[in-house]
């Protein structure tokens, strides 16, 4: 069954949930958010759909990608294995990793700002990977990415663009768009796509989030993919944040692997027939980030952009929340209108767009650029204020 239609079992089998993952939400705001969808149709774009702040995460969807780059030692010397099908091995374990860290319940990371950009970096095994992420359009809300880690050989640049909407009993993100890891001395390309996100227990039982759909990372010059199912569960029996896939060359299967993403995945060499461990989710080591301080950055950073509401949000305090949200939201507005009026179209600064495809513009000039530090010229381990990483 299509995890966009499939009943779940939010509702029924509450016992099963972890309590860190479920949140039940007190008469006022539920009723407040009943109210609001009873004004929304069935299978409504939700892009312009104002939500209260209380279902809102406190940072940004551009923020929120660095989720993926925890366990970025998992890539730690992918490059310089001989065997292709243990660099797919690899990759798809560290791809595995990035869907652990969620908030409890179901919470939204703000909609980005148009130009609004999020830097970070991470450093292991002696190497440095450098993040920049920047929103290219607001309707409809486009994000574009590039990770660097030049010393361990590989960069990732792609395309990011969530639709929101309404489905009979849950709201649901189709994540559109995909991410390219470039192993650059092998001249390999791995691309990857992302499951959709369904929150679940909106109208009735208990508010959690599931990932559901299928996925593959696939590399045309070996002829190796990955492909994997996030299954949805039903509404009776079965398991909540379980996958299963299969690590191919052409059509013949050489692993298989199944387990649940937020705790343990087993894999099998089909050819040997043995199995081990593929990721463990409680003896994983996390990377952590590093990022300027809040008032060293930009403007239109990130954590500094939305720093007034999730301050808000973080105390509880949803009214001041909501009228800041609305203030960088008319902020916004005045800006498309000022630049309407004037003729002037708006340019991406990082990001710039070849045939049908959208590059980093400074990819050739990067370890030049961050030798003159004009990216990143100052970090603080900011791995304490996460949010959940």
């Amino acid at each position: 069954m299509d995890p966009l239609e499939q009943p779940t079992g939010a509702g029924g089998d509450a016992e099963e949930i972890k309590s860190e993952d479920a949140e039940v939400l007190e008469e006022e705001p539920r009723n407040l958010l009943i109210s609001l969808l009873s004004e929304i149709k069935i299978g409504m774009d939700l892009s312009r759909v104002p939500l209260p702040t209380f279902i809102l995460e406190p940072r940004s969807l551009l923020e929120k990608f660095c989720d993926f780059m925890i366990h970025c030692d998992q890539l730690s010397g992918v490059a310089k294995l001989d065997d292709p099908v243990e660099r797919l091995y690899q990759i798809t374990r560290w791809y595995l990793t990035g869907f652990v860290y969620k908030p409890k319940g179901v919470k939204k990371p703000y909609n980005p700002i148009l130009g609004e950009i999020f830097r970070s970096k991470w450093q292991y095994s002696g190497t440095t990977a450098h993040l920049i992420a920047e929103q290219i359009s607001h309707h409809p809300p486009v994000s574009c990415i590039y990770i660097s880690n030049r010393k361990d050989g590989y960069a990732m640049t792609g395309i990011i663009g969530p639709r929101s909407k309404l489905m009979r009993a849950s709201l649901a993100v189709l994540v559109e768009g995909s991410i390219t890891l470039h192993l650059l001395e092998r001249n390999e390309e791995y691309t990857f796509n992302f499951p959709n996100i369904f929150a679940r227990g909106i109208l009735f039982g208990t508010l959690l989030t599931e990932i559901a759909g299928n996925t593959t990372i696939s590399c045309k010059q070996t002829n190796l993919r990955a492909d994997m199912d996030f299954k949805a569960k039903p509404f009776f029996g079965g398991e909540y944040n379980t996958v299963s896939g299969k690590i191919k060359r052409k059509d013949e299967v050489l692993y298989s692997f199944s387990g649940k993403w937020d705790n343990r995945i087993d894999i099998t060499n089909t050819k040997k027939k043995t199995t081990e461990v593929f990721w463990d989710c409680k003896t994983a080591k996390k990377t952590p980030r590093i990022i300027r301080p809040i008032s060293t950055q930009e403007a239109n950073e990130s954590q500094r952009l939305w720093t007034h509401v999730s301050q808000a949000i973080i105390k509880k305090d949803q009214k001041e929340a909501t009228n800041e949200k609305i203030k960088l939201e008319n902020e916004q507005r005045n800006g498309v209108k000022d630049r309407k009026e004037k003729g002037v179209e708006w340019e991406p600064k990082y990001f710039k767009k070849i045939g049908d495809k959208w590059v980093y513009k400074y990819a050739n000039e990067w370890t030049q650029r961050l030798k003159s530090n004009h990216l990143f010229p100052i970090y603080i381990n900011n791995s304490n204020n996460n949010n959940n990483i």
